[in-house]
């Protein structure tokens, strides 16, 4: 079974010691504040989320070879450059 693109994201970016405890702070806390509890979480959203806050993770994202087409597809498809 294929992981979903939110699960792929949150993967990468806890496993990098590259990406700050910081913004993985930021990133858990905005989850828990903003995501329905018991819900699988929405790619979508996470990637809106980093557009808007954390535009540095997101760039690192796009160039990953497991992640980097579908954020490309859902950037494109919420107008994001």
């Amino acid at each position: 079974m294929r992981m979903s693109l939110a699960q792929e994201i949150l993967d990468i970016l806890y496993r990098d010691p590259g990406t700050h405890r910081a913004s993985k702070d930021a990133l858990s806390d905005w989850i828990l504040d903003s995501q329905p509890h018991g819900s699988p979480l929405d790619g979508t959203a996470v990637i809106q989320y980093l557009a808007e806050h954390q535009p540095d993770i997101l760039a690192r994202l796009k160039i990953n070879t497991h992640v980097k087409e579908e954020i490309a597809r859902v950037l494109d498809a919420i107008g994001h450059k």
